[in-house]
């Protein structure tokens, strides 16, 4: 049978972050693993329903509502978790600083424990699994956070799975930095990424090589933004905070994640202004 690519949307309402099921012939293969404890329950009947043995799971970043899901579908890691070295270490060195900042908001649907990758993966490697060449491709900081990973699958689907690279039709998490390396990352991975015929993202529906450019464009004016209420400093007062999250709004007016464009204000205003600091 052709693989069938299934698509999990979480229930939860803040993120609505994507997981997927890659379903062969007699073995499934689950990319990302959603946020919380119904979703990822969910995700693992998603899975049972279909009733074939999962061969592994694959992890293209660090953040929490990639991976912290893992504790409900191999509870004891008795199954392949792939990732890179960089994606564990992020893992190790977020996870205690995470359950503290957001468990007592999440409540009983915040995932007590995270399972570790237990099979590394290195920039180029294959990963032969379910019958599937899985291709990873190491892409730094780069994206929405400190280690991320594209995944590509080059069977008759050609389809690529890359985490926060692209935000279909969302507004970007950019709180942790790197928005310069993430819109070259943008530019440099084009020529792989267009020769594959869609792309399976973390927030939003399925992507195609134009939300490549739509991505960019979202960033250089969320950047000419930050700089145009802030008159060149990059730091805000409440007030024009305000101002520029209705003007990105206004300009986005179809996004969901809307929580998302001041979140990210400061550290974005920050970045730009070290940069035309250095001589």
């Amino acid at each position: 049978m052709q693989t069938r690519i299934h698509t999990f949307t979480s229930a939860e309402p803040m993120l609505k972050v994507n997981a997927f099921i890659a379903e062969t012939a007699k073995e499934l293969v689950i990319i990302d693993t959603t946020l919380t404890m119904s979703d990822s329950k969910a995700l693992r009947r998603m899975a049972d329903d279909l009733g074939k043995p999962v061969a592994g799971v694959l992890l293209t970043h660090g953040h929490p509502d990639h991976i912290a899901g893992t504790y409900n579908i191999t509870p004891t890691g008795n199954i392949p978790i792939f990732a890179l070295p960089s994606v564990k270490k992020l893992m190790e060195d977020t996870e205690a600083a995470k359950h503290e900042q957001w468990g007592p908001m999440f409540g009983d649907e915040w995932v007590p424990k995270w399972v570790y990758p237990n099979e590394m993966v290195n920039d180029g490697d294959t990963v032969k699994i379910a019958g599937l060449d899985f291709h990873v491709m190491d892409i730094g900081s780069g994206g929405d956070c400190d280690a991320n990973s594209i995944w590509l699958l080059e069977d008759e689907n050609k389809v690529a799975f890359i985490g926060d690279l692209l935000y279909k039709n969302n507004h970007t998490y950019m709180n942790d930095g790197s928005i310069l390396r993430w819109i070259a990352n943008l530019e440099n991975l084009s020529p792989v990424l267009k020769s594959f015929n869609n792309y399976y993202v973390g927030h939003g529906g399925v992507c195609d090589f134009a939300d490549m450019a739509k991505q960019k464009d979202y960033m250089n004016i969320y950047c000419a933004e930050v700089l145009k209420a802030t008159k060149g400093s990059g730091i805000f007062t409440e007030e024009t905070r305000k101002a520029f999250e209705q003007k990105m709004i206004s300009l986005f007016p179809d996004y969901g994640c809307q929580f998302m464009v001041s979140l990210s204000a400061d550290r974005v205003g920050r970045e730009l202004i070290s940069l035309s600091h250095k001589n």
